[in-house]
């Protein structure tokens, strides 16, 4: 083992070097957690489901080799080896990971979007003289924007690596421990609570127009994430946990791994596997060109790396950004534009001549722009998430993320309503 961890940690800063951001409050969170989190019974063999588990992540890698899989699949290689040679592992940490994980913001960024939506039009409708536009909050002349760079809407990931703290820590105070549905139960409590604090959080900015630069706007989110997301769990968890927690029955004696023929052959093909999966993840990909749900025609069309097209002409710039399959993360406008340095205003949800489509106002200091996107797949066309993925899954077609971008939105209508649907 002491061979191995340090050979993982090198395959984990080499293979993901791109995937994360070392810097972030996620990460760096999330590394505070793990010690507050794991915990291992020596009493108990840890058994052989993070070898199979891993295994098949690994195919799984090698199939669709993305970060998440191989992230997914290095870190339950490590459980492996941790079990065989200290004692089973609890289930905090393994949460601690995955929440820690880009790809958990991301999805959490861009599912709890619809939520976001609907709590402006609901603390739009609880300030008296609010007027709401999309994401856009007006009152006394003053715009109030809701959208994921809002320090309160990124309390997600914050508030369930906090809740994995607080049931991690009272679980080792009390020496009690609760099950895995329970936990998941517990966090699913947080998530609810945190959506019900960003929405007295935008009412609180929006009543008493403290708007966003000024120290109160942080300190605003700082409290609503401390009221009523962490105190109430605190005083949940800590109830839940001495009223049914379970006392772990102490055996008389310690299991002791040796390293057997079996045991080193296991984690030598874990160990293969990573470095193989480590190789493959920093190979430079292919760009490959893909079918288009789109008309083409009088559009100078270049091929960008990872499955994306890009259409441009005078009047507009449009992004075609194929998903291989429905559980694939896409490039998803709000993030891509992001990097660009612009904000998104007045996000929408519309439909135009039967089209489904979310818009939006980019801003970039005094460049405006007007954007659209949907999901289509040549006969479908939807905005939803759920929609998109369940038909994907249903039917095998592949569907792709079109996002259109014009000077003005009559621009932005004319050019959307001569693509081919």
């Amino acid at each position: 083992m002491r061979i191995l961890i340090p050979i993982y940690l090198v395959l984990f800063f080499v293979g993901l070097q791109h995937f994360f951001e070392w810097q972030s409050a996620g990460f760096l969170l999330g590394l505070a957690a793990l010690p507050f989190t794991t915990g291992f019974d020596a009493t108990r063999k840890g058994g052989l489901r993070y070898f199979y588990i891993s295994l098949a992540l690994f195919v799984l890698f090698l199939l669709v080799p993305v970060h998440t899989f191989y992230y997914l699949t290095l870190i339950t290689a490590v459980a492996f080896c941790l079990e065989m040679y200290v004692g089973r592992l609890n289930l905090l940490p393994m949460l601690v990971l995955v929440c820690m994980s880009p790809i958990f913001e991301f999805w959490a960024n861009l599912f709890t979007f619809p939520i976001r939506l609907q709590l402006t039009s609901i603390a739009g409708n609880m300030v008296m003289g609010a007027h709401v536009e999309g994401n856009i909050i007006s009152c006394d002349g003053l715009d109030f924007s809701v959208d994921p760079a809002c320090m309160g809407l990124q309390t997600t990931v914050t508030a369930m690596l906090c809740g994995l703290i607080i049931i991690g820590g009272l679980q080792k105070k009390y020496r009690l421990y609760l099950s895995g549905g329970m936990t998941t139960g517990l966090l699913a409590v947080v998530f609810g609570l945190n959506v019900v604090a960003n929405l007295i959080r935008i009412v609180c900015l929006v009543q008493f127009k403290i708007m966003p630069g000024t120290p109160m706007h942080d300190v605003m989110g700082i409290l609503s994430l401390v009221v009523y997301v962490l105190l109430p769990v605190f005083v949940l968890v800590n109830y839940v946990v001495k009223r049914i927690g379970k006392t772990r029955v102490a055996e008389k004696h310690l299991y002791r791994i040796v390293p057997t023929g079996p045991l080193l052959l296991r984690n030598g093909i874990l160990l293969v596997c990573m470095i193989y999966a480590c190789y493959i993840n920093v190979k430079p990909r292919p760009v490959v060109a893909y079918a288009l749900p789109v008309k083409t025609t009088g559009f100078a069309v270049k091929h960008l790396p990872q499955h994306v097209t890009q259409l441009s002409n005078e009047e507009a710039l449009i992004y075609v950004k194929y998903i291989p399959s429905y559980y694939y993360s896409e490039h998803h406008p709000m993030i891509c534009w992001k990097g660009s340095g612009y904000t998104f205003e007045k996000v929408q949800e519309q439909v135009w001549d039967g089209l489904p489509v979310y818009t939006a106002l980019l801003v970039n200091g005094k460049t405006k722009l007007y954007t659209a996107w949907w999901y289509a797949n040549g006969r479908h066309n939807y905005i939803s998430q759920f929609a998109w993925r369940w038909d994907a899954l249903k039917s095998g077609k592949q569907y792709s993320l079109i996002n259109v971008t014009a000077q003005d939105e009559a621009s932005l209508r004319k050019v959307i309503m001569t693509l081919n649907f």
